[in-house]
C-alpha cells in the first residue's frame, strides 16, 4: 500500500469523482483509476460502488477513509519531526485567542525569545474558529485557543495546555447566590455564540434547562465583563485563578456548574508543521504557567 494511493483515494472522496480527483492531483483519470484498483486488491474488496451515475464509497470506502486520513496525516508529521532541531531560528507566526495575549503569552514569550534570539516571533489575534481555518490553510505556524468544538481537519491536531472553570459573574449587590438564581432574574450578557467557548456555555444552558433573557451577545470576553461590571446584567466567562481573584474583589463570582464546568485551552498545529520543538516548548510553558497558578 503506497501513500500515493491513499492521498488519491481521499482526494476521491473530497472531490466527488475520479474526474475531478485527477484534475486536482495533476494526474490522467487513467492514472488515478488504476492506483484505485491496486489499492483495492491489496484490501481484498472493492471500495467504491460503480454502479451509481459517479462512483460512491461503498460501507468499506467510508470505513477505510477516516483511517487512511491518520496514515496520511502521521506520514506527513514526520517530515517536521526530521527537521525539528533547525526550528528555533527564523520567523513565527502565532495565532492567539484574546485572553491568553493579557495573560501568559508575553511572558512566556519574553522568556522563549530569551533562550532563542533569532527566533522571530509575531501574534495574530482572532476567535478560536478564525484561527484554526487559519493554521490550516498554512497563515499561521500553530494558534492558542480553546479546544475545537467541531471536527477538524485530519490535517490539524492539538495538544491540551490547561483548563479554565467557567463562572457566573454578577456584581455585587445583586442578591441571588446561584448560576439559576441570577440568570433567572437578571438579564444575561452573553458571549458570541460562534466563538468556541460560546457553544460551550449555550449547550450547557440548555443541558440545565436554563432559559436567560438576553439582552446582549458581544465578541470580547473582556467586554462582556465590563457590561456585567456596569451592572447591565450578568456574565459568564471562563476564568483562569488569578484572574478569578482579581474580579471577586469587586465583583460576584459564582461557579457556573456543580460539578464544575471547564474549558480546555490547547496549542493547535498541522501535523506536517516544522515548528514541533518549538510547539512543545511553548506547550511545556503553558503547562507549567498553569501549574504555578494553583
Amino acid at each position: 500500500m503506497s501513500i500515493r494511493a491513499l492521498r488519491t483515494f481521499i482526494t476521491i472522496a473530497q472531490q466527488g469523482s475520479f474526474a475531478a480527483a485527477s484534475l486536482r492531483l495533476g494526474l490522467t483519470q487513467a492514472a488515478v483509476s488504476l492506483q484505485i484498483k491496486k489499492l483495492e486488491e491489496e484490501m481484498g474488496a472493492e471500495l467504491f460502488d460503480r454502479n451509481a451515475h459517479k462512483p460512491q464509497l461503498n460501507t468499506r470506502g467510508l470505513a477505510l477513509l477516516d483511517e487512511a486520513k491518520k496514515i496520511v496525516a502521521h506520514y506527513d508529521s514526520l517530515k517536521g519531526i526530521i527537521h525539528q532541531d533547525e526550528t528555533f531560528s527564523g520567523p513565527l507566526i502565532i495565532g492567539s485567542i484574546n485572553t491568553v495575549q493579557v495573560n501568559p503569552l508575553p511572558s512566556i514569550i519574553r522568556e522563549i525569545q530569551d533562550n532563542h534570539p533569532f527566533l522571530q516571533i509575531s501574534i495574530k489575534s482572532g476567535m478560536s474558529a478564525e484561527l484554526a481555518l487559519a493554521v490550516d490553510l498554512g497563515q499561521l505556524d500553530f494558534a492558542i485557543t480553546t479546544e475545537p468544538q467541531s471536527v477538524m481537519p485530519a490535517s490539524i491536531n492539538w495538544l491540551t495546555c490547561y483548563q479554565e472553570p467557567f463562572y457566573v459573574v454578577a456584581p455585587k449587590n445583586f442578591e441571588e447566590e446561584t448560576t439559576h438564581g441570577l440568570l433567572s432574574n437578571h438579564p444575561y450578557v452573553c458571549f458570541d455564540r460562534q466563538a468556541w467557548a460560546g457553544r460551550m456555555v449555550e449547550r450547557r444552558l440548555r443541558q440545565d434547562g436554563i432559559a436567560p433573557n438576553e439582552t446582549m451577545e458581544l465578541d470580547s470576553l473582556e467586554a462582556t465583563l465590563r457590561m456585567a461590571e456596569a451592572a447591565l446584567g450578568v456574565a459568564i466567562v471562563a476564568l483562569p485563578e488569578s484572574r478569578r481573584a482579581e474580579v471577586a474583589k469587586t465583583m460576584k463570582v459564582v461557579p457556573f456548574s456543580d460539578p464544575p464546568f471547564y474549558r480546555n485551552l490547547c496549542i493547535l498545529y498541522k501535523n506536517d508543521s516544522r515548528w514541533h520543538t518549538v510547539i512543545r516548548t511553548f506547550h511545556e510553558a503553558l503547562q507549567k504557567h498553569n501549574l504555578n497558578l494553583t
